[in-house]
């Protein structure tokens, strides 16, 4: 199982911002953000996905291997259990999932809601995470850059409660994405192995193979 059964429901869960008590963010600290990450230009990484739930024994779990190129090109693929591919390019979002041996474009729709998702991952690529008016944005300062977000909309309730993001101090890259849906399930992304500002074929914003 991959996180892209969860997308019509997860689809806003990428766009969340959490209000902390007792922290009073600064708007320099998310200048410094963006300053920082301006000098990313590419990143690849593998990741492990896991997604918690009450009625599960033990989570799920998923890997697969991430891509991004600023400003907004990036290759999202799950390479276990299930393979499956997002590409978003140039404005153009496209989903493919293996089939029959081959991997096959999906047509219903799912490649829309991750346009609208991959668009925000982007947006925090590229250091932009109090960019969107409809959200407020939470950072706390540690070991590493902890942003928490929470949806504005209360209707949001019950889909999502927040979502935690770890930066890294020494690059401004995301180590990890923390999506608490409830008290009783969450899905965790750690991003491994990144390897910052080293050429990125196009082909990978391209081909699916």
């Amino acid at each position: 199982m991959t996180w892209f059964p969860y997308m019509k429901k997860a689809g806003m869960v990428l766009f969340v911002l959490l209000i902390l008590p007792a922290v009073n963010v600064q708007a320099d600290d998310f200048a410094r953000l963006r300053k920082d990450s301006v000098r990313i230009s590419t990143i690849s990484a593998n990741f492990v996905q896991k997604k918690f739930m009450k009625i599960l024994s033990k989570p799920l779990v998923s890997e697969g291997k991430f891509y991004f190129a600023a400003p907004d090109s990036i290759r999202w693929e799950y390479s276990k259990p299930l393979k499956s591919v997002v590409i978003s390019d140039k404005g153009r979002t496209k989903r493919y999932i293996a089939s029959g041996g081959k991997m096959v474009e999906d047509e219903t729709g799912g490649a829309q809601v991750m346009k609208l998702v991959l668009g925000d991952v982007a947006g925090w690529m590229n250091g932009r995470f109090d960019s969107n008016p409809s959200f407020t944005a939470v950072l706390k300062e540690g070991p590493s850059t902890l942003i928490t977000l929470t949806p504005v909309d209360k209707r949001m309730a019950g889909i999502v409660e927040k979502i935690e993001i770890t930066i890294s101090r020494k690059d401004a890259s995301v180590k990890s994405v923390r999506i608490v849906e409830s008290a009783t399930a969450e899905t965790r992304i750690d991003f491994l192995n990144a390897v910052i500002n080293k050429g990125i074929n196009p082909s990978v914003f391209q081909d699916v193979e």
